[in-house]
């Protein structure tokens, strides 16, 4: 455009353009330019919008899971013992397993831990249990039944999950609790729920209280906060099963402390899975699996495993005391 003015503006100096026939040009470019320029942003938006249309349909065509294809369909709810055989897993486009030769067993009630590094098969268990995937070989019993005879439906009722992310919608803070227990619930069953939870008392201490708003994602509430709405919301679905996933390593040390007591309260009476990279965090369950590449390499409780001086679980134990120590002689020097 520069140049062309220039030129122009040049010709008419010397005689070879009228002045009105270089000002009817200087418009008509200036008319025609931005055309073509918002042309380029609509290709622009429109390749953009062909790649997302793209990436929505191909979830939008995916075949739904069957929920109620399940061969036993109990009134009540499960007991909660399980038992894992042999179990392999790999997933459908892959091509080595995930788990391998996974033994162990879960009375009524009882807690087991899940511990090792990223990547070794800790989430993937886990998820075999609402049936997000399903084991490739060997075998799992829910009160003696084989896990793939009850319908998905049944199996989600029975189980609460408490992720280290929580999900929270831009809804009121009631409806978050209430969402996913499948019934009708009362603001009393509500607020029992949370004061379980221990967040009754910040709920309150909103203007709107349990109708205040919260955006995508709980953007307005800290992240102890959300922890304890969706503890809340899992008390209130009231499972038999329960995995707790990472559930308290993204806050800190006090709001730990206050979302523990609020999981010890979840956590009574129920089988209850802990994934979970602190040993402070496994060490009060009933059972421990340590596991590596698919494989569970270690197995009891914690004075068992502390105990065994070359495995990994001591080495992991021995790291995380040598660092909380350092960390507690730091303070202490800063302090003085």
């Amino acid at each position: 455009m520069l140049f062309g003015f220039v030129y122009a503006a040049t010709m008419a100096i010397n005689g070879e353009i009228t002045v009105g026939m270089y000002i009817a040009y200087v418009g008509l470019v200036v008319w025609l330019i931005w055309p073509i320029r918002n042309l380029g942003r609509i290709i622009v938006m429109a390749s953009t919008g062909m790649v997302s249309y793209g990436r929505l349909m191909e979830i939008v065509r995916q075949a739904r899971e069957p929920l109620f294809d399940g061969k036993v369909q109990p009134e009540g709810p499960v007991k909660g013992e399980l038992v894992f055989e042999n179990v392999s897993f790999m997933y459908s486009d892959g091509d080595k397993d995930i788990l391998k030769n996974v033994s162990f067993t879960v009375k009524p009630g009882q807690s087991i831990a899940l511990l090792g590094s990223t990547g070794s098969g800790k989430s993937s268990l886990v998820n075999l249990l609402p049936r997000f995937h399903e084991y490739t070989s060997g075998r799992i019993l829910l009160d003696g039944v084989a896990l793939t005879d009850y319908s998905r439906a049944y199996l989600r009722k029975q189980i609460g999950i408490v992720e280290q992310e929580p999900f929270l919608f831009s809804r009121s803070i009631r409806e978050n609790i209430a969402y996913g227990v499948g019934r009708d619930v009362t603001q009393e069953e509500v607020e029992q729920a949370t004061r379980a939870a221990a967040v009754h008392d910040v709920i309150m201490g909103f203007p709107n209280g349990y109708d205040t708003l919260v955006g995508e994602k709980g953007v307005t509430l800290s992240g102890g906060q959300k922890q304890r709405v969706t503890i809340a919301r899992t008390l209130l679905k009231n499972p038999r099963i329960l995995i707790l996933d990472d559930s308290t390593s993204s806050v800190d040390t006090e709001t730990e402390a206050t979302i523990r007591d609020a999981l010890d309260e979840l956590m009574e009476n129920r089988t209850t899975f802990i994934i979970a990279h602190r040993i402070q965090s496994v060490m009060i369950a009933d059972l421990i699996l340590v596991l590596d590449k698919g494989e569970v390499i270690q197995m009891g409780t914690h004075e068992e495993l502390v105990s065994q001086m070359d495995g990994m679980y001591r080495r992991i134990y021995d790291i995380q005391t040598r660092i909380d120590e350092e960390l507690e002689q730091e303070i202490q020097n800063s302090e003085l």
